[in-house]
């Protein structure tokens, strides 16, 4: 589920690692391609973060309109490319034959309490 603010859409992603190739996937993200940053600026993200805590990632990421990103994004082969290369240490996450990217339900925000 997608937390849809006026502006801007803030999604929370949540990938399985194998955990015998932890430290690949960090490796992996130490050059991340200019191509699928590139794209992810073009889509209209404006920030994304990656998070890693044993075998669990958590990206986030806010965006101008997160349907839109997520369909340009899987349409451009680098990041498809990108997608499949460190798919191969996940155990679940981004799914490159059907574009799925996996959200978690939003919650709660401080912003929805009350002073």
């Amino acid at each position: 589920m997608v937390a849809d603010d006026t502006d801007h859409d803030r999604v929370a992603m949540i990938q399985h690692l194998d955990p015998d190739r932890v430290d690949e996937y960090l490796e992996a993200h130490e050059d991340v391609p200019d191509a699928v940053a590139e794209q992810m600026r073009t889509s209209g993200v404006k920030k994304f973060e990656l998070f890693v805590e044993d075998d669990i990632s958590v990206g986030y990421l806010e965006v101008e309109d997160f349907e839109r990103f997520a369909e340009e994004y899987s349409d451009n082969p680098e990041c498809e490319k990108w997608e499949r290369e460190v798919g191969e240490y996940k155990r679940s996450g981004v799914e490159t034959d059907d574009a799925e990217i996996p959200t978690m339900d939003h919650v709660w925000s401080l912003d929805d309490a009350t002073e």
